[in-house]
């Protein structure tokens, strides 16, 4: 991989209608955020813990509420979308310390921006890191929003931008 690579900028239109959506899956919110311009070496998306999953476990609804409080934007599944098309021939677009390589198990970054109803329950979808010696390697899933979750679940965020006087 050429250093040059990491440099690139790519945008990601995070106001477009959802680029996917699963089978089974239907859209009940779609947050806007702007376009992203997105650098993998220097990320402008953060992988947010609340207090309570840095020390064990919080809800999926108290953390929802949580994040309606955090001074950003909750990143939607456009996002999810191109890091999961680009992947395979970049596998250096998603930035190395969103594994979890020192703990040697799967990570699930939740995109809230995007809420599905699926069955009988409302999700999110994930961009998940599989550790498993068989499987490794990132792929998207999906997580209940009522689910019990610990530090391997962070919330994809961006800072808002600063505002200009």
């Amino acid at each position: 991989m050429l250093f040059a690579e990491r440099l690139m900028t790519y945008s990601i239109d995070l106001d477009a209608d959802p680029v996917f959506v699963p089978p089974g899956f239907a859209v009940i919110e779609h947050r806007m955020g702007g376009f992203l311009r997105f650098t993998p070496k220097r990320p402008q998306i953060e992988l947010y813990l609340s207090p309570a999953q840095r020390k064990g476990v919080v809800s999926g609804t108290d953390l929802e509420e949580e994040l309606k409080e955090f001074d950003g934007i909750q990143v939607n599944a456009n996002a999810l979308d191109f890091f999961i098309d680009n992947v395979r021939d970049n596998p250096w677009i998603i930035p190395e310390e969103w594994k979890n390589v020192e703990q040697h198990s799967s990570k699930y970054i939740l995109f809230w921006g995007t809420r599905y109803r699926y069955e009988d329950g409302i999700c999110v979808r994930t961009l998940e890191w599989n550790a498993d010696a068989r499987k490794v390697g990132w792929r998207s899933g999906y997580c209940w929003i009522d689910n019990r979750l610990n530090s391997q679940f962070p919330a994809a965020m961006m800072r808002k931008p600063a505002a200009t006087e």
